[in-house]
């Protein structure tokens, strides 16, 4: 490893946390995809959800459905499938979704725990995110779930009649998107997308980032995903561009939001670190 790569390498190895750091081997040292299986596995709650701060900003031991969509998307990014495990989630689940399938970010144990003060004020209400990403996660593992064929379902339905123009949960659509077996819904789902996003706030579709938000590479993180072509190349490159200067000498990317604490920041850190050297990776950059 030389130039970019290596000095990500020597953060990772210096300040992120095992799961990160198993993810980098995967991607770039062989290492076996099981291995990240068996870190998410060793967040699960005897509720068989998942907890003990899999999101870093929320510290709580207890299950919450942020910590879920956290877990499964590392198993998707190992390429990962662990249909036990990701079954063995869905009970959680059903047990705090509404009568139409939704869950919220987290239930009220979460604020028990220290936590970055943007979440202090969240709401507890279930809504398309996080339920969107997780639906379409669990699709990606081939799961089969009485709940999962409800919230998918409703989730549909509220993106294509009344898409939210919010990119956060924007961008769960498109993990909705990306994984729903239904291809025809599928191009629904990045119909509707594509018609919010564009005035969808936290978005910011051009470089340079001047405050906090989602970008094409959000959406797209690699070039064959669903929603790469609403975006055109020069908008791409110009994040492309600008994610490669925001390299810090240590090796690690920076967060653009106030961490908890300490240990918070840093698994933070190497969790973006992870992001943006895989998205330079797979677009060729480096």
């Amino acid at each position: 490893m030389t130039g970019h790569l290596a000095k990500a390498r020597t953060f990772m190895l210096t300040h992120a946390r095992l799961l990160e750091r198993r993810l980098f081997e995967v991607h770039y040292e062989g290492a076996p995809p099981q291995s990240v299986g068996n870190i998410v596995r060793a967040y699960q709650n005897s509720d068989g959800g998942l907890g003990h701060a899999l999101e870093p900003d929320v510290r709580c031991p207890e299950s919450q459905p942020l910590f879920i969509s956290f877990g499964l998307g590392a198993l998707q990014e190992a390429g990962y499938l662990d249909v036990e495990l990701a079954t063995s989630v869905c009970s959680f689940l059903e047990s705090v979704s509404n009568k139409k399938g939704l869950v919220p970010f987290f239930q009220e144990s979460a604020y028990q725990s220290p936590m970055a003060s943007h979440w202090i004020h969240s709401t507890l209400t279930p809504g398309l995110n996080p339920t969107a990403a997780i639906c379409g996660l669990l699709h990606y593992q081939g799961v089969k779930h009485e709940w999962l064929s409800l919230a998918t379902e409703t989730c549909y339905q509220m993106i294509v009649e009344s898409p939210p123009f919010e990119a956060h949960a924007l961008c769960c659509a498109a993990a909705l998107a990306e994984y729903i077996p239904d291809r025809a819904k599928a191009m629904n789902l990045l119909d509707a997308i594509a018609i919010a996003l564009p005035r969808a706030r936290f978005f910011i579709p051009d470089a340079p980032i001047e405050s906090y938000g989602l970008t094409p590479l959000h959406f797209a993180p690699k070039p064959d995903e669903i929603c790469r072509p609403l975006f055109t190349q020069n908008q791409i490159d110009g994040h492309l561009e600008e994610l490669l200067k925001q390299q810090l000498p240590d090796g690690g990317w920076p967060i653009s939001w106030e961490a908890p604490g300490p240990a918070s920041e840093l698994e933070w850190r190497g969790r973006v670190t992870l992001e943006a050297i895989c998205r330079l990776s797979e677009y060729g950059v480096i």
